[in-house]
């Protein structure tokens, strides 16, 4: 709940068992944006209380209760980054099997999931988006007219490779 570069420690106290996104709001919250939650330790620690005092007296809410499949915003935002890094590992236009994704990213915004992002990794994942949407065009010009053809000779040219997208390293993964 305090990290450690604030003086937090390791015992059992100072821990709290979350799930993926709320461990990516508590851990990515941007001070310098009103958006977004900020829990401080002893906010974290009430909340820890409270669900342990569920799981001891009504353990058959656990059993009963409706799972949601969807993994959050943040997660599939990862997962499509990863999935675009393949996509630009495949640069030649034999090779390309589909564009790049974006319906993720969107879906992070919508959800104000981006802009609870530290500001470097917000930038880098805006950046990768803004290079992938370049090469969706240059990849959709590809295919609809073929190298030689009018919109070739009018300038249409790929880029220098599609894996030098930044992508690959907005994660971190």
């Amino acid at each position: 709940m305090k990290p450690k570069e604030q003086g937090g420690d390791d015992s059992i106290n100072n821990a709290i068992p979350v799930c993926f996104e709320c461990r990516a709001e508590i851990h990515s919250y941007n001070d310098k944006h009103p958006r977004g939650r900020k829990f401080l330790p002893d906010e974290l620690r009430l909340h820890r209380d409270q669900w342990l005092k569920i799981c001891a007296e009504r353990p058959d809410v656990l059993v009963s209760a409706t799972r949601a499949s969807d993994v959050g915003p943040l997660q599939a935002l990862i997962d499509e980054l990863e999935f675009n890094a393949k996509v630009a590992a495949k640069a030649d236009s034999a090779e390309q099997g589909c564009a790049f994704h974006e319906q993720q990213f969107l879906r992070a915004i919508h959800e104000g999931s981006v802009a609870i992002l530290r500001d470097e990794i917000r930038d880098a994942v805006t950046e990768a988006y803004v290079a992938m949407g370049a090469a969706n065009r240059l990849i959709e010009t590809a295919w609809t007219h073929p190298k030689g053809s009018d919109a070739w000779a009018r300038g249409v040219t790929r880029p220098e490779t599609v894996s030098s997208l930044p992508v690959q390293r907005s994660m971190g993964r």
